[in-house]
């Protein structure tokens, strides 16, 4: 229920305009002060019911301003809830958000093992396929190149407990 301005506007110049009109055929209708001050005291009692009348509008603008406030606080109540859900919802992103980036670390270390083991094994094949002299230095290499993959077995030991802590602790670089 929205009173447009212009129409409040509009009444209030009428209520002026119509005041002025009564005063003005009441001032050039009767003569004397004498019978304009018995005109006016005519009016006494309508002069109160209007000021009664101005009260009830004002208690009754009151309590309209009361009812809205109160849907504003509800309002903001609500907004309130949706801000906490938004909140729970964007932490529980950023908690799969890194669980995924713990879950890609986990994954390219694996291919980053699993490169280097196959690397070291086919070279190690190479140079098992040759005989060599018990000073020959390739064979230092090929004790590093076992090290090496030992080392890279038992971190592929520790990332596969880290994906899977329920199983039981396997020395897996024996059976390989």
């Amino acid at each position: 229920m929205r009173i447009r301005t212009h129409t409040v506007v509009g009444v209030a110049v009428a209520i002026v305009v119509a005041w002025a009109s009564v005063g003005a055929i009441v001032y050039l209708a009767l003569p004397d002060w004498e019978k304009r001050g018995q005109f006016g005291d005519v009016f006494g009692a309508v002069n109160a019911l209007f000021s009664g009348l101005a009260f009830a509008g004002l208690i009754f603008a009151i309590l309209l301003q009361r009812e809205d406030l109160e849907l504003q606080r509800q309002e903001l109540a609500l907004n309130r809830q949706e801000l906490a859900r938004t909140a729970q919802a964007q932490e529980q992103s950023e908690a799969a958000l890194r669980a995924q980036a713990e879950a890609a670390t986990k994954s390219s270390r694996l291919a980053t093992i699993n490169f280097l083991l196959d690397h070291y094994r086919r070279e190690l094949a190479q140079m098992r396929g040759v005989a060599y002299l018990g000073n020959d230095p390739r064979l230092r290499k090929m004790r590093a190149l076992e090290v090496r993959e030992q080392a890279l077995l038992s971190q592929l030991d520790l990332l596969f407990r880290e994906v899977i802590p329920d199983e039981q602790p396997t020395d897996s670089t024996q059976d390989r």
